[in-house]
């Protein structure tokens, strides 16, 4: 177990990573590889990776670390970073219902939080006082089971775990498909969390501008808003949109 010790001013620095750590996925895939068994989730792009690999093709000796990024992590960028993406999603909407409590509370079962401690399920135990630094909470698509944290006291707090995996009803997409479009019935059901168009076009699988031309049409039913924030926008369900959602799976 690791437990992570804040003070008042951590809580205040504590925030949720903007993007994908390539190192870390990189790392944490070859921890895969090298895995007799791995879960489900990995099991074809272990096989996939396995057999595209150059000499020396063993998953022991996975071969230079250029030609492992080549084959193992970039093809496989967009699920990763659609994976954080939809964590992050879901830790804007704690932090935004709950505060910082509400945001470390949202990680359960993998982590507990008991003020002021952060308990996390690792493969080590130890305590870690963050001293006012704060904390970086970093989703990964190759995290599983377990976090990690730098075992250097004095690295950046970098506290690494499972991206959420997201959760549907294929009942409820289908209705709402057959009513509305795949395209549109997918960007509504991914906006139940604000997002921006980028992260909307990763999920749902197209391009920027085709769900620019979604977004219009499902803000002039009254089933989505876009909100400004920042230099960007955000786009989330109306109650109109997450009534249609919900009563699509019922």
């Amino acid at each position: 177990m690791l437990r992570i010790h804040f003070t008042d001013t951590d809580l205040l620095n504590t925030r949720v990573a903007t993007a994908p750590d390539p190192r870390w996925e990189l790392v944490l895939s070859l921890r895969h590889l090298r895995r007799r068994v791995v879960p489900p989730r990995y099991s074809a792009w272990r096989r996939d990776v396995v057999s595209q690999m150059p000499y020396p093709a063993h998953p022991a000796h996975p071969g230079p670390p250029g030609a492992y990024r080549e084959v193992a992590v970039d093809p496989y960028w967009e699920d990763i970073r659609t994976s954080v993406d939809g964590d992050r999603a879901l830790r804007i909407r704690a932090l935004l219902d709950g505060g910082v409590n509400g945001l470390l509370r949202s990680y359960a079962p993998t982590m507990r939080w008991l003020p002021p401690t952060l308990h996390v399920r690792s493969a080590v135990d130890r305590d870690c006082d963050l001293r006012g630094r704060g904390l970086l909470l970093q989703p990964s698509y190759f995290c599983h089971g377990t976090g990690h944290l730098p075992e250097d006291p004095d690295a950046p707090p970098v506290l690494v775990y499972p991206a959420a995996q997201p959760q549907s009803d294929p009942v409820g997409d289908k209705v709402l498909a057959r009513l509305m479009g795949a395209t549109r019935a997918g960007i509504l059901i991914a906006a139940g969390t604000a997002c921006t168009a980028g992260e909307l076009a990763r999920r749902v699988g197209v391009s920027a501008p085709t769900v620019s031309h979604h977004l219009s049409a499902l803000r002039d039913a009254g089933l989505l808003r876009t909100v400004p924030h920042g230099t960007t926008a955000l786009h989330v369900r109306t109650r109109t949109g997450s009534a249609l959602v919900h009563s699509s799976c019922e």
